[in-house]
């Protein structure tokens, strides 16, 4: 075995717990990723050479579930690096040791992953991780939509609520469908803050003081436009599940409510375009 790879810690709450350890380590989460075959949502922090990955039971089935349920949350694994998990495993059944699985599995990370059973190691559950080997050329996986919406979330400590997560997991050409009439829908590689999408655009009209004037302009996310930035339309998130989100028509310095929900905006503006208009 190599290094240290990670030490997994099992949570409950894997927005709250990537705060704290944040600001323990000084370091954002750089990685969230959901592992189906295993019932878990983990996230990932290195600081130096070390590594960090949260693990939050997305079931009552999952075994991050049981492991709560039975002891609380805290420890549950450590990772040890190795170069060939299969001559690995041959060697700790050799030397007596209980696996719990037979072949490697594909685990987060990109990793190849077999666990030792506590009960072999006193009381520790022990994971051996190897790296995928790539072809020369080939490309890594990119994060999925799923994934980069979670390490939105993460990276801007915001939740996204029901009804604009469901919009922003449409297909492109499912999104396209709400153009119309100088109506442009973005998609969420386009969805960015109030700040980033406006804050330096000295057309007509400015909008460069709209941070200076709209309240936590930082919280605020445009989701649309209208007639090439004459308007655009943001969100409010919060860092909480919230019985509303306010959706703001933006137009240079000037801002005003025009719905509390995105699913509200939507009916509005499908009921009459003007209705969202200011």
């Amino acid at each position: 075995m190599n290094k240290v790879e990670h030490i997994g810690i099992a949570v409950t709450d894997i927005t709250v717990a990537g705060n704290i350890y944040e600001k323990l380590l000084n370091t954002p989460v750089y990685k969230t990723e959901t592992v189906k075959s295993e019932g878990v949502l983990t996230a990932f922090l290195q600081t130096g050479p070390n590594k960090i990955e949260l693990l939050q039971a997305l079931n009552e089935d999952s075994p991050i579930a049981k492991f709560i349920a039975k002891k609380g949350e805290g420890i549950h694994h450590i990772a040890f690096e190795v170069d060939d998990i299969v001559a690995e495993m041959h060697r700790l059944k050799s030397e007596g040791f209980v696996l719990l699985n037979d072949e490697p599995k594909q685990g987060a990370d990109n990793k190849l992953v077999c666990f030792v059973h506590p009960k072999s190691a006193n009381g520790m559950l022990i994971e051996l991780c190897q790296a995928y080997d790539y072809p020369e050329k080939a490309k890594r996986p990119e994060l999925t939509l799923e994934d980069e919406i979670c390490l939105f979330q993460f990276r801007n400590k915001l939740i996204i609520p029901a009804d604009l997560l469901a919009y922003l997991k449409l297909s492109d050409e499912e999104i396209d469908s709400y153009n119309e009439d100088m109506f442009v829908f973005y998609k969420f590689s386009e969805f960015k803050s109030v700040k980033d999408e406006v804050g330096n655009y000295g057309g007509t009209p400015d909008y460069r003081q709209i941070v200076n004037i709209l309240p936590e302009h930082e919280n605020c996310f445009v989701f649309a436009e209208y007639s090439i930035h004459l308007m655009v339309f943001a969100i409010r998130l919060y860092g909480y599940d919230s019985d509303k989100n306010e959706v703001y028509a933006i137009c240079g310095s000037s801002y005003e409510i025009v719905a509390n929900s995105f699913e509200e905006f939507i009916a509005r503006y499908k009921d009459d375009i003007s209705n969202v208009l200011i």
